[in-house]
């Protein structure tokens, strides 16, 4: 028969007693004192019912078929990246927000006080383009790189995060002087012997009912680069483009996305902001050395996507030289400004004295 165990009131200890002797009064063995043992009733466990068993099944079922969708989603079949050129690309930005004033609204230079409106606005831009094109190619040139991104075609006009614009095809209305001056700046690059691209965001610019820009929401961003990209191709035979304020895996269909803009121009370079170790199979994902990045893919990406590499913005990183070279000889894309000179061309001109 079954035991129960109980407490002794009087000496507060355990005592055993028989469950037939539940209701009634027993003897502590240890101080004599009566003990009542409590009338209760054991618990039994419920039952498994098939019903319980049904949802378990189910709900194991859904788990499943959501872990091979995220495995298809997440990890697809590699889109080979081939871009054989690993010398480094210059990035151009040309204006910006915390500058524009009356008379310079983008922000042009990062000089307030100079004059792009009226009369001859058009004229003076172009004459400051040149000289800022004329000082980027001398850097250009002295670090090797086979190419040049402007992050900022349109100007800085607006503050974050419309700041930049990312649309080529916006330049007519938003920054006239540089509609005028954008094809003779991308030629004379071309014929420096440099690659040109341009920033293109994945979303569409549309504008209120007071002419602002606001960067909307598109679903089919597939599209919106596309056309975007077609644009700057055949308009300046661009072939590198940062992909700015892309959603990474907070948006789970652009990855897919992505790998089809992607295999549709295999001649471009897609550099994106926001990325994963899924994005490295078609294109060269953005890292920022100054924000603390892993300056090189992990090992086990680069397994997965053997001809994967990282484009590597090594903006005010002279001191991490090291990391550099390391980076560099894994294949790594380096990023650095072109406008001004800067401890970081020191190191990329030792680099090209080296390859030649």
């Amino acid at each position: 028969m079954a035991k129960i165990k109980i407490f002794c009131p009087a000496c507060q200890r355990e005592l055993q007693c028989d469950e037939r002797q539940r209701g009634h009064r027993v003897k502590c063995p240890h101080c004599k004192t009566r003990v009542s043992v409590p009338q209760i009733f054991p618990l039994r466990p419920a039952r498994r019912s098939w019903r319980n068993k049904k949802y378990i099944s189910l709900a194991a079922g859904i788990f499943l078929l959501a872990g091979v969708a995220a495995a298809w989603l997440f990890f697809p079949q590699p889109v080979r990246v081939h871009w054989p050129d690993r010398r480094p690309v210059g990035v151009l930005f040309l204006a910006s927000n915390y500058h524009s004033s009356a008379t310079n609204p983008c922000g042009w230079f990062n000089e307030p006080g100079l004059d792009f409106i009226g009369a001859g606005g058009v004229e003076r831009f172009r004459a400051a383009l040149r000289e800022y094109t004329d000082r980027s190619l001398a850097i250009l040139k002295r670090t090797g790189a086979q190419g040049v991104i402007v992050w900022d075609l349109e100007g800085e006009q607006f503050p974050h995060k419309t700041s930049f614009i990312g649309d080529p095809r916006t330049l007519d209305r938003l920054a006239p002087e540089m509609a005028a001056a954008a094809d003779e700046f991308f030629a004379r690059m071309r014929e420096a012997g440099l690659r040109v691209g341009v920033t293109i965001r994945p979303q569409q610019l549309t504008f209120d009912e007071f002419g602002l820009p606001h960067q909307t929401f598109a679903l089919d961003l597939e599209k919106v680069l596309l056309e975007k990209i077609d644009y700057a191709r055949k308009r300046w035979g661009a072939t590198l483009f940062y992909v700015d304020s892309n959603s990474g895996f907070w948006r789970p269909d652009e990855l897919w996305q992505l790998r089809r803009v992607a295999a549709a121009r295999p001649d471009v370079l897609l550099i994106p902001e926001h990325h994963g170790a899924p994005y490295a199979a078609f294109s060269a994902p953005y890292v920022s050395l100054r924000k603390n990045a892993a300056p090189t893919a992990g090992q086990w990406t680069r397994k997965i996507f053997p001809s994967s590499f990282q484009a590597l913005d090594i903006s005010d990183c002279a001191d991490d030289w090291a990391e550099i070279t390391a980076a560099r000889s894994d294949g790594d894309l380096l990023l650095f400004r072109a406008w001004v000179w800067s401890p970081e061309c020191d190191l990329l001109e030792t680099f090209a004295h080296e390859q030649k």
